[in-house]
């Protein structure tokens, strides 16, 4: 059965949320804002005039880059090299080129403490609808980690080069700000922005199509289902790789009981929570015994095994192979790689 205990402040604090999204949806273009283009100079990003309705596309390429996004802005957090952390909703993640972040919510962004760069496309959504986003495409967008779509970071690059061209033309955007603006700046930059948001919802279908497994008697209702099980399997896979997983935690987070919370995500995502975090336990260390020479003792102890019997079996369990066959096959298909002279 459902733990209810704060369940009901949560779906109100939901449901308003959703309220207040279907009167914007349904609110017609008012006049048309721009993009302003920040560059980031220092270890601190700051949001100049975070109440207009306006899109910011943040570029930082410097170490330690931090940026704090307020409540009720959609972000499109996308590391172009490099990696970049994320703390929001009790939940962190560490992005690696050729992923991407769409959150929702209050979100804190540092970057990696070493040379790496990130762009950052966000803004209330408003901001999004006017730019020239489709109020049917906000509407069906999940908070999500994901893979990069393969042409996301060319979109983004392309309106940060034209708005770019814009400050070189103008001589505008004084401390890193270029805003993208006027009737022709506009109608660009609306087709680019609708471009960003569109890439990223046809990436989205397959998840969209599980929404009907979610429990609720409503469309919005299995909407908002999945994405609190999305909380879940985001919790699990940012977790500590060596930690192990407590389930009372995770269902504390969604007002679950352990076995609701198990039946639902099988349902959904055709696995448990402990089956899920054990695959990407057994993924990680994977990677570990092909791409390093970690003693396998210091691998199991790694993942979160109690012995490296038990590592071993559940290992082999899973890639059909035990780690000391998985090494000597990454050895030997390196041995045999042609070499170019």
């Amino acid at each position: 059965m459902r733990d209810d205990t704060g369940f009901a402040d949560e779906l109100e604090a939901e449901t308003e949320i959703l309220h207040a999204r279907e009167s914007v949806w349904r609110e017609p273009p008012g006049q048309p804002c721009g993009v302003v283009l920040m560059d980031a100079e220092g270890s601190d990003i700051v949001l100049p005039r975070a109440g207009e309705c306006a899109l910011y596309l943040i570029h930082a390429s410097r170490p330690g880059a931090f940026l704090e996004l307020p409540p009720g802005w959609w972000s499109m957090l996308v590391p172009l090299s490099g990696s970049v952390g994320a703390t929001g909703d009790r939940l962190r993640w560490d992005i690696e080129a050729g992923r991407c972040l769409l959150w929702d919510r209050p979100l804190r962004v540092m970057g990696a403490r070493t040379h790496g760069r990130w762009l950052c496309l966000c803004g209330p959504v408003e901001a999004w609808l006017r730019v020239g986003c489709e109020p049917q495409v906000m509407a069906d967008l999940l908070a999500d980690e994901m893979a990069c779509p393969p042409d996301l970071v060319t979109r983004l690059e392309a309106l940060r080069a034209m708005l770019g061209a814009v400050r070189e033309s103008t001589g505008s955007g004084e401390r890193g700000e270029t805003r993208g603006n006027g009737r022709n700046g506009h109608a660009t930059v609306a087709r680019s922005v609708f471009g960003v948001a569109g890439s990223v919802h046809a990436q989205q279908q397959g998840l969209r199509a599980l929404i009907e497994r979610c429990p609720g008697r409503s469309h919005r209702r299995k909407r908002w289902s999945m994405q609190r099980l999305l909380r879940i399997r985001h919790a699990i896979i940012s977790g500590h790789h060596g930690e192990r997983m407590s389930m009372d935690r995770l269902s504390s987070q969604v007002s679950y009981s352990r076995g609701h919370l198990a039946r639902v995500y099988h349902s959904v995502f055709s696995e448990t929570p402990s089956e899920c975090a054990l695959r990407m336990r057994l993924q990680r260390a994977l990677h570990l015994v092909e791409q390093t020479g970690l003693a396998f003792c210091d691998i199991a102890e790694y993942t979160g095994f109690d012995s490296q019997s038990s590592f071993s079996r559940a290992f082999k369990g899973r890639h059909g192979m035990t780690p000391t066959q998985a090494r000597l096959r990454r050895h030997a298909s390196v041995e045999q790689a042609p070499i170019y002279v």
